[in-house]
């Protein structure tokens, strides 16, 4: 879990990384790699850009020199740059725990564009919605599960820009969100998962001397 922070801290984050104070900030946390679908989240841009013109994308992780991934940087990166010189898209690099949970405290949504099967549970998501903020997430097996769980967001089928786009813009619109959203995440704490893995390798340690 992450640490808490300020409302002072909050702001700070604020006025370092959106100075304008633009609205709507969504942001994605990743690091940038081909399986993380950042062309999917570029591609949707435009028409929430349209609908918003104030609108920034905040992309937290590592996304320069990252071995293996440096075609798909470049691939990317004048429609990238494009973004950034229009004032819609800003890169913040690696940060602390500390400045994670001041960025999603800063965030009205969350987007996880993932393109690969193999991608997994997003702990992300689960950290984006104890700070209150949806998701918009593409339709894997194990990415789309916080959205299901928690009702607290969206999920677009994979790789379709146009329908994260108005996913997004879908949830921006929506005031009632939070009447169906499920806010018990009592089920994520370290101590209870701990717990549960102790009695799963008991179990499976039980099985394994019984035959």
């Amino acid at each position: 879990m992450l640490p808490k922070v300020s409302p002072e801290e909050v702001q700070a984050f604020r006025v370092q990384h959106n100075p304008h104070n633009q609205h709507p900030v969504i942001g994605m946390a990743a690091r940038f790699a081909t399986e993380k679908g950042v062309e999917v989240l570029l591609r949707a841009m435009p028409e929430v850009i349209k609908q918003y013109p104030q609108a920034l994308f905040q992309f937290v992780g590592p996304y320069q020199s990252i071995i293996g991934e440096e075609q798909y940087f470049q691939r990317l990166e004048s429609e990238i740059r494009s973004f950034e010189q229009s004032g819609h898209w800003k890169f913040l690099g690696s940060m602390s725990p500390q400045e994670m949970s001041a960025f999603y405290a800063n965030l009205d949504l969350l987007v996880v564009p993932s393109l690969n099967s193999t991608e997994a549970f997003g702990l992300v998501q689960i950290e984006a919605m104890m700070n209150n903020v949806r998701s918009i997430t593409s339709n894997l097996p194990g990415v789309r599960q916080p959205v299901k769980i928690h009702r607290m967001g969206a999920i677009f089928p994979i790789g379709d820009s146009d329908e994260m786009g108005k996913m997004i813009i879908e949830a921006l619109r929506d005031s009632d969100w939070q009447k169906s959203a499920n806010k018990d995440f009592s089920v994520y704490s370290p101590a209870l998962v701990a717990n549960e893995y102790e009695t799963l390798f008991a179990q499976i340690a039980s099985e394994i001397t019984n035959k």
